[in-house]
């Protein structure tokens, strides 16, 4: 990973690449900021420019052996921490037992959206954590002598989900490393990372890119026209791993797309049996996916409001998405769009307390119908 593969970012950039030049690497860092903006790319360029035995014009040569070792994410000095979900049946205990799936999430989507783990690691309802056996095992391996470079690096992804017992262990190393030891957290919710861990860290605030950053980006990376860039970057918000999923469209998004169209449409018709089977549809996503779906029911309804408004500057919206806005929009409006928003999230907030998914889904498209027959 070289810092030109990532858009933006350039003072952060700078700011690391000037900190391995000078030898003077904080003991601590952490990298925060939404999920999504190339975060842990960023860490991944940095440890493999430190690593680099032949830098070249503030980049990786990409030809050492440790640049082929980083590109094969098999850098012995190169530490991955990472939440997991623990299965005494299935032995998995260490982020290491998850070392397989781990490659496969950094190669596939480098800009780490937390949702593709969840997938990858088929976590189900369950929620990754980062438990006190990784917090053992970075002490002891902290004590360990490097292989071939000056610095050894911790890299701890997503640490706002480590637990406080974990915590509490690698206070005193994190405080008081040996020599060389870097802890390098990347973190999507810097606020809700122990104060005791934060504390403790240098940190670097990264902002979601540019639309135009953006869309260069897709304009390198996917074989698109210049218009089809400029529309799918306004939809990116400012994030690497959604430009990514509107270039691809992921399955994951046409399912959404059509199950949202075909909710509204038999809300709208009053066809009970059938919404009551579409809860049964959308209740068998899992809690996790379920709450992916009920954000995007909220975008489209916001979405939908705007396109009514008659503001296509401020729209958002696919173009398969806007060809359904196109006769839906109307029926979102001044009178009903903020019981809509209210009752989505008030299905979401049951759905993340462990609520029965069928029963919240099904009342909310019940409650759907009064409120799309409503008159503005």
């Amino acid at each position: 990973m070289k810092f030109s593969d990532i858009p933006g970012h350039e003072a952060t950039k700078k700011a690391l690449i000037e900190l391995a030049d000078s030898d003077r690497i904080p003991h601590a860092l952490m990298l925060c900021g939404v999920s999504g903006i190339g975060k842990m790319m960023l860490a991944r360029a940095f440890v493999n420019y430190v690593h680099c035995t032949d830098r070249r014009d503030g980049e990786p040569c990409g030809e050492c052996r440790a640049c082929r070792q980083h590109a094969s994410f098999n850098n012995p000095d190169t530490h991955f921490i990472y939440p997991i979900v623990k299965s005494e049946k299935s032995k998995v205990l260490l982020s290491t037992d998850r070392i397989a799936e781990w490659r496969k999430m950094l190669e596939t989507y480098p800009a780490m959206q937390p949702e593709k783990w969840l997938e990858i690691i088929d976590a189900g309802n369950s929620r990754p954590r980062i438990y006190v056996n990784d917090a053992e095992y970075i002490v002891g391996a902290e004590a360990m002598s490097n292989y071939a470079s000056n610095y050894k690096f911790f890299i701890i992804w997503l640490p706002e989900k480590m637990g406080v017992d974990a915590a509490n262990k690698l206070l005193k190393v994190i405080e008081e490393p040996t020599p060389g030891t870097v802890f390098l957290l990347v973190s999507n919710e810097d606020s809700e990372v122990l104060p005791t861990i934060s504390s403790r860290t240098r940190r670097f605030n990264m902002s979601p890119l540019t639309r135009e950053e953006i869309e260069t980006y897709m304009l390198k990376r996917y074989p698109l026209k210049d218009y089809e860039a400029f529309e799918l970057s306004r939809l990116a918000e400012g994030r690497i791993s959604k430009a990514d999923d509107l270039a691809g469209f992921s399955e994951e998004q046409a399912e959404f797309e059509s199950l949202f169209r075909d909710i509204m449409r038999n809300a709208y018709s009053k066809k009970l049996v059938v919404l009551r089977t579409l809860s049964e549809k959308s209740a068998a996503f899992g809690r996790e996916k379920l709450l992916r779906f009920l954000d995007y029911m909220a975008r489209m309804t916001r979405e939908n409001f705007i396109y009514n408004m008659k503001m296509p500057q401020l729209s958002a919206l696919r173009r398969s998405e806007e060809e359904f806005s196109k006769k839906f929009s109307p029926f979102i409006n001044h009178g009903n769009v903020e019981d809509i928003m209210n009752e989505i999230g008030r299905a979401s907030n049951d759905i993340s307390r462990n609520g029965n998914s069928k029963i919240v889904m099904y009342d909310l498209f019940l409650l759907l119908i009064g409120f799309l027959l409503r008159k503005p």
